[in-house]
């Protein structure tokens, strides 16, 4: 029985998927990264790092929306 047939675009969706996971991911990080740097020098705990979570919330999911329509 022959092995059956990859299809490539399968695996072009999949990284497509991962990397817009990705992209999400990293943003949101970064954002939270920034906001609890800005907390430590600011002493505002934990409210910056709240709010620019909530940015980098909304940044990335319209971004992932954009990209996927």
């Amino acid at each position: 029985m022959p092995a059956p047939k990859r299809n490539t675009n399968d695996a072009r969706a999949w990284t497509k998927y991962m990397g817009i996971g990705a992209q999400l991911i990293g943003t949101i990080g970064v954002c939270i990264f920034i906001g609890l740097w800005l907390d430590g020098q600011f002493g505002t705990n934990p409210w910056l790092t709240i709010l620019l979570s909530l940015v980098g919330v909304i940044g990335g999911l319209y971004v992932s929306v954009k990209d996927l329509l």
